[in-house]
């Protein structure tokens, strides 16, 4: 039995499991949930808030969280 086969809990962004790419897992085989930050951008703005709400929200619901953020990628 492998790392990757234990039971491991994650926490997560509430109310942004649309945004949840998926994960990695670090050496240990705990996985690492992934989120784009473009989406969870957009989910906040579409709630109202503007580029500097949503920033100083993300800061505050990521807090101790562990976690990685997918950022778009612009090819010249």
């Amino acid at each position: 039995m492998s790392a990757f086969d234990d039971e491991y809990e994650i926490q997560l962004i509430d109310g942004f499991e649309d945004c949840l790419l998926g994960c990695i897992y670090e050496e240990d085989g705990t996985p690492v949930p992934c989120y784009s930050s473009a989406l969870v951008m957009s989910a906040l703005k579409a709630r109202g808030m503007t580029e500097d709400q949503a920033v100083s929200e993300l800061n505050v619901l990521t807090e101790g969280v562990t976690m990685l953020w997918i950022h778009p990628l612009e090819i010249a």
